[in-house]
């Protein structure tokens, strides 16, 4: 991809400036170097630091970023498995990646984990700079997707949420993405801030993700978080890497135990991903511009009396 050239970084329009930056690197002095330069390059921007991946998942907990920069060799958690975590828990960042030590394949890695670019060490603070503005220009231009499923799915997805909900005597359940979209809903709902809920359950999921990584290598599993309030217990679990699935039981001398409830989510989240696996983003003007050329149609084959 050709590299935009920026000459004069004054030039860079309103809806550039107060982004959120994270930049994640495991040398304090590389920290304060990357910091500085994009400080010098545009003051309005929030630079956020963190020296390794577990932190950076903290930080992603706190707040919306929209770029990150992190280094691929760090202990602990490396750059790919930090990606990966930031793709669930903040889909609409770009990731830029930083590595001195490349391998075969890294490429192939990249591409699949949808980095914007990656860049070899010894950096030039020049080309990062021109680097970041390119991401953060395509992150500004970039339409919110909208989340796609059939009448056949969505009846699946209903049957699956009610018989949950019949089986652990649930008082509601959601079935939502990352971002606190909700797909589906059951129960008594009530004034639960859905995408406030799904924002903190999902770092909460994502860092058991992530630690299943660095223990076994485990991938594709599914996780439970738990809560136990003092009217209710909460339960969420994810579905693959950006969905999850709430559950919220009262609080009561009958309420279903731990060891059942996770019986029948972990039976529930496997049909729900078997469900879901056709499942896809499309962008809003697809969506609209097919249905106003099938309306356009329908009008003229009613002039044409067909």
């Amino acid at each position: 991809m050709e590299i935009l050239q920026v000459k004069n970084y004054e030039t860079l329009t309103l809806s550039m400036r107060n982004k959120h930056i994270l930049i994640v690197d495991d040398e304090q002095n590389i920290l304060a170097v990357l910091k500085n330069a994009l400080r010098k390059m545009e003051p309005t921007y929030q630079i956020t630091t963190a020296s390794d991946g577990f932190i950076a998942l903290d930080r992603l907990q706190e707040k919306t970023f929209d770029l990150v920069i992190t280094d691929f060799n760090m202990q602990g958690m490396d750059g790919l498995e930090l990606v990966e975590a930031i793709h669930y828990q903040q889909p609409q960042a770009k990731i830029i990646m930083i590595t001195a030590y490349g391998y075969e394949g890294i490429e192939e890695d990249i591409a699949r984990l949808r980095v914007f670019r990656y860049l070899a060490k010894p950096l030039e603070i020049k080309t990062l700079r021109q680097v970041v503005v390119e991401a953060l220009m395509e992150a500004t231009t970039n339409r919110p997707s909208i989340f796609m499923i059939s009448n056949e799915q969505y009846d699946t997805i209903h049957k699956l949420l009610k018989q949950l909900q019949t089986d652990i005597n649930g008082r509601c359940i959601f079935l939502t993405t990352t971002n606190g979209d909700t797909v589906a809903r059951m129960g008594d709902t009530g004034k639960i801030a859905v995408e406030s809920l799904a924002s903190v359950l999902s770092a909460s999921l994502v860092s058991l993700l992530a630690a299943g990584r660095v223990l076994d290598k485990s991938e594709n599993t599914v996780n439970l978080a738990y809560h136990e309030g003092k009217n209710e217990f909460l339960y969420a679990l994810n579905i693959g890497e950006t969905m999850l699935l709430i559950i919220i039981i009262d609080r009561t001398a009958y309420s279903s135990r731990l060891g059942s409830v996770w019986y029948y989510t972990q039976q529930a989240a496997l049909n729900l991903n078997k469900t879901l696996q056709d499942t896809s983003y499309t962008r809003p003007e697809a969506v609209f511009s097919e249905t106003m050329e099938s309306s356009f149609d329908d009008e003229l084959d009613k002039l044409w009396g067909n």
